[in-house]
């Protein structure tokens, strides 16, 4: 079996707001070395990780607890989309979901 079937990482942006799934990141030009770094498919910021989902979305409910209402929500509709800024995330959001 492929191992990279079974990686549940999930990546998000260290400066922007992308997040999804480990296998959705975008790769860095090869440095002189010739190695490429992860980074944010859309901008190419790069990233951290959390191993999988569950843990994601454990931090986004407890923020969401924390008098953040639909806080949830807004996170899941931003998966694979790149925002610079909460701000323009949650702007982005409102601007769908009022439609």
């Amino acid at each position: 079996m492929n191992v990279a079937v079974l990686d549940n990482r999930i990546a998000y942006g260290a400066r922007c707001m992308w997040w999804d799934g480990i296998r959705k990141v975008g790769k860095t030009a090869p440095g002189p070395s010739g190695h490429s770094l992860p980074c944010c498919p859309h901008c190419g910021g790069m990233l951290f990780e959390m191993d999988n989902e569950g843990q994601w979305f454990a931090g986004v409910d407890r923020h969401e607890k924390n008098g953040n209402p639909g806080y949830r929500a807004m996170v899941e509709w931003g998966r694979g989309k790149c925002f610079g800024t909460y701000d323009d995330l949650k702007r982005a959001y409102s601007a769908d979901v009022s439609r």
